[in-house]
């Protein structure tokens, strides 16, 4: 089995899709998780994936014109097993409104298509965000 060429490969994308199995795969804007009574999305196995009204309100206040609608949630920190200590994040509006809401100021520039941040800021603004910001592990 081991020695079957490809075999490795099978056994490593089976592995990647259930440690990813619970990604939201039909993001929200902003806007709309802001009008749900419970802001929810749903998961790539079918499971409800809540968002916390906080994170949702911390990260509107950060919005400027337009942004709230652009945005689509959960914002995704891609955490990669070939990054020592950062991780990153890969939509543009969304860096754009995490580095208002946090107030990053010039640190942790979104450049070549990622922002990377520390792994330990990473970790924590998923639980802060509780739900508006999702964990990809690669």
């Amino acid at each position: 089995m081991w020695g079957d060429p490809g075999s490795m490969d099978r056994w490593m994308e089976r592995e990647s899709r259930n440690l990813n199995a619970g990604l939201v795969t039909a993001k929200k804007s902003l806007e709309t998780l802001l009008r749900e009574d419970r802001p929810t999305c749903r998961t790539r196995d079918g499971e409800e994936w809540p968002i916390d009204r906080e994170g949702l309100t911390r990260l509107a206040a950060a919005c400027g014109p337009g942004e709230a609608e652009a945005l689509r949630l959960p914002l995704a920190i891609h955490f990669s097993s070939e990054l020592d200590d950062a991780c990153y994040i890969t939509d543009g509006i969304g860096a754009a409104v995490l580095r208002k809401a946090e107030g990053f100021g010039p640190a942790y520039p979104f450049r070549e298509g990622r922002m990377y941040l520390p792994l330990s800021l990473g970790v924590d603004l998923v639980s802060r965000y509780k739900g508006a910001i999702q964990q990809v592990f690669l």
